[in-house]
């Protein structure tokens, strides 16, 4: 097969980011075909062509896939953020259980693991409380804000938003003309990181209390003009956001925040409330994005630690303590690991908040303190990694602490896969395989994996 070569496919697939496709030769051979569905005859243009694959773009369509739906936001496809919104919602979800079943069948070796049915969103627009926006800027835009386009950094306006909460898609919109209005300047990446002010804007906001915070990410301090813009912009929204939130981030990696915050008008602290449960947190804590889904999650997950008799559980990667509360409930004791200052500090101030006096918070990462609690006994651990999921040092350590139970909540399923792979082979069995929609719209899914010896 070879780049600009004009061919025609039926297609018979669709992986998780949305991609029609195709396969060849004793299935040895992978077509991926964005835009297109299962059940659509399509011409295409092979665009890259490799060894085991090819990428093809669709130049006519012949039919459409009884799937097929259309995208409510007008720049779907050029916006990387979503993947799925011209899919049909129970497609998305009959895809986000094939995507965890595969990767477990796959990479964790096993041959055909039982998984339940995806447990929808209960909203699919509408619901994100998180916004982190690229800034920009370059010969035509001195301040470009908006989304990333797919597999690129460059960058596609923002003019709106359907799957975020509505108001906090509002002050997206009026703080970014607020800032281009006064003239700031965004972040120059081919400068090499030493050109331009502002890198990133940060939005949240609390879907059951209406709490909303803003941060600016900048690549050094600000000058006096800078600061009192920002200033006039942040006493401006007084009425609409909590406290916007000023943070130095110097490095030249892709992660967001830099070590130095600081206030620039405001409060830095917001309250998000989910079920009887009350939580403060920062800007940069760790928070799930879909608050409705995040409380049926922690349910759940506290369901699956409960046993017989409450007995001592083991968080890793617990952030500000939100899953933490709802374990309380299933446990004589709670030991909850985080690494982020920022969160790990408020796990003792939630729970402080919600009377909880049976959970004791660790600061460090989750590889030294189950190291360190190697020689505890804990009935459960229950952990909910990054998306890169656990370091070996981690599992190791499980082993080593050797519970019952282990509740593994992940929302990358190549990395879950991976880690239970490791668990399987130290003496555990999978009992339960759920997968949570928390990301409509999305190829992304989540996943809660119980595993007993």
């Amino acid at each position: 097969m070879l780049q600009g070569e004009i061919r025609k496919f039926k297609i018979t697939e669709i992986n998780n980011e949305g991609e029609g496709i195709v396969r060849l030769g004793d299935e040895r051979f992978v077509v991926f075909v964005p835009d297109a569905l299962p059940e659509e005859d399509v011409t295409c243009r092979i665009v890259q062509a490799k060894k085991n694959y090819a990428v093809a773009k669709v130049l006519e369509r012949d039919n459409d896939s009884s799937m097929r739906i259309k995208p409510l936001c007008p720049v779907y496809g050029k916006c990387g953020g979503c993947q799925l919104q011209h899919i049909d919602y129970a497609s998305q979800l009959d895809l986000k259980k094939k995507t965890v079943y595969d990767a477990i069948k796959r990479i964790g070796g096993v041959a055909d693991p039982s998984v339940n049915n995806c447990i929808p969103s209960p909203s699919q627009w509408g619901y994100r409380n998180k916004a982190s926006l690229p800034v920009q800027t370059d010969r035509r835009e001195k301040f470009l804000a908006g989304f990333y386009k797919n597999r690129s950094h460059d960058i596609v306006p923002f003019i709106g938003c359907p799957v975020l909460l509505p108001m906090l898609e509002s002050n997206v919109i009026s703080i970014i003309k607020d800032l281009k209005e006064a003239g700031l300047e965004g972040w120059n990446e081919q400068s090499h990181h030493i050109m331009g002010f502002i890198r990133h804007l940060v939005f949240r906001t609390a879907k059951f209390t209406d709490h909303s915070l803003c941060g600016v990410v900048a690549g050094r301090s600000a000058n006096m003009d800078e600061a009192r813009k920002l200033k006039n912009i942040a006493t401006g929204h007084s009425d609409d956001i909590r406290g916007i939130i000023f943070n130095k981030n110097i490095s030249k990696g892709n992660f967001i925040w830099g070590d130095v915050f600081s206030t620039i008008h405001g409060d830095t602290v917001m309250q998000e409330v989910l079920g009887k449960y009350r939580f403060n947190f920062e800007i940069s804590s760790f928070f799930q994005i879909n608050s409705e889904q995040a409380l049926e999650l922690y349910r759940y997950a506290s369901k699956m630690a409960a046993g017989e008799f409450p007995g001592n559980i083991l968080e890793l990667y617990s952030g500000a303590g939100t899953l933490t509360a709802f374990l309380s409930e299933a446990a004589k004791h709670v030991t909850a690991v985080e690494e982020w200052p920022q969160a790990s500090k408020y796990l003792k101030i939630n729970a402080e908040l919600n009377g909880l006096n049976n959970i004791t918070g660790h600061s460090g990462s989750a590889e030294d303190v189950s190291e360190a609690l190697s020689g505890e006994k804990f009935n459960t651990i229950v952990l909910d990694p990054p998306r890169t999921g656990c370091d070996p040092r981690v599992i190791a350590a499980i082993i080593k602490i050797s519970p019952q139970k282990i509740v593994y909540v992940s929302c990358g399923p190549a990395t879950l896969a991976r880690d239970i792979k490791s668990l399987m082979s130290n003496g555990y069995a999978i009992r339960n395989i759920q997968p949570f929609d928390m990301f409509p719209q999305t190829g992304h899914v989540e996943a809660v994996v119980t595993m007993t010896k």
